[in-house]
């Protein structure tokens, strides 16, 4: 137990240094590989706008474990991310909560035992444990599984916390892209704001192309892309452009 005190202080010692949020999710599964009396891979499921996402895995076993629960809508690691509960499916062939993932996941990997612990975090997630033998999972590793948790949540916490400020990022990049299209804009056809933004968006709609992209392509050639809408020379959009 010091051996995996060691562990966790390490993988703490990551967290709050400089070091890469997904890489210590993957840390903390492999740990839970190493640790978990008869757990052979693991992985961490989110589930955000009601689909399943496999944020890290051990292994291609776990991956496909996690992608058939998400193909079947059924299975205890999205059950565990849904409810405030942990779950465990002992055996697969006297498994009656989740038939259609028992069986698919007895067809198509060694999986035979399944232990889910809910993440508190800000999207539902579970901390997946497999083994590949029936009743794979006593008490012991029932709690040390429970331990675990208690860590990856706090990594699940910082890697949304991360993705979250990212996101952001990219949402400020993409802003001053299209405020700087649309000065050029402005400053080429003479027309107002208002005008320019909204020959971006018809332009974006008549190429079914990405607002962001559409502006990208201003900033860098000081003009909107061919097949772009004219501009009114009364400042707005010509609304009956040719095909």
């Amino acid at each position: 137990m010091s051996e995996l005190t060691q562990e966790f202080a390490a993988l703490a010692a990551e967290l709050h240094g400089d070091g890469d949020n997904a890489a210590a999710l993957h840390r903390a599964v492999e740990l839970s590989v190493k640790y978990v009396d008869g757990c052979s891979c693991a992985s961490i499921t989110v589930v955000r706008d009601g689909r399943g996402h496999t944020i890290a895995a051990s292994d291609d076993v776990a991956r496909l474990a996690d992608a058939l629960q998400y193909e079947l809508d059924e299975g205890p690691c999205l059950q565990a991310a849904w409810d405030d509960a942990n779950y465990l499916m002992f055996d697969l062939a006297g498994e009656h909560r989740w038939p259609r993932y028992a069986e698919a996941l007895a067809r198509r990997t060694p999986v035979r035992s399944v232990l889910s612990f809910q993440l508190p975090a800000k999207d539902s997630a579970a901390l997946n444990l497999f083994g590949l033998q029936p009743g794979a999972f006593g008490d012991e590793a029932v709690t040390t599984g429970a331990l675990f948790a208690a860590h990856v949540s706090s990594v699940v916490a910082l890697y949304e916390a991360e993705e979250q400020t990212a996101n952001l990022r990219n949402a400020l990049a993409s802003s001053r892209q299209i405020g700087a299209a649309i000065g050029i804009l402005m400053a080429h056809h003479r027309i107002t704001q208002d005008a320019a933004f909204e020959l971006l968006r018809a332009t974006s709609q008549r190429l079914q192309r990405k607002l962001r992209d559409v502006a990208e392509r201003v900033v860098e050639t000081g003009a909107l892309p061919p097949g772009a809408p004219p501009a009114d020379p009364g400042g707005g959009v010509a609304s009956a452009a040719p095909d």
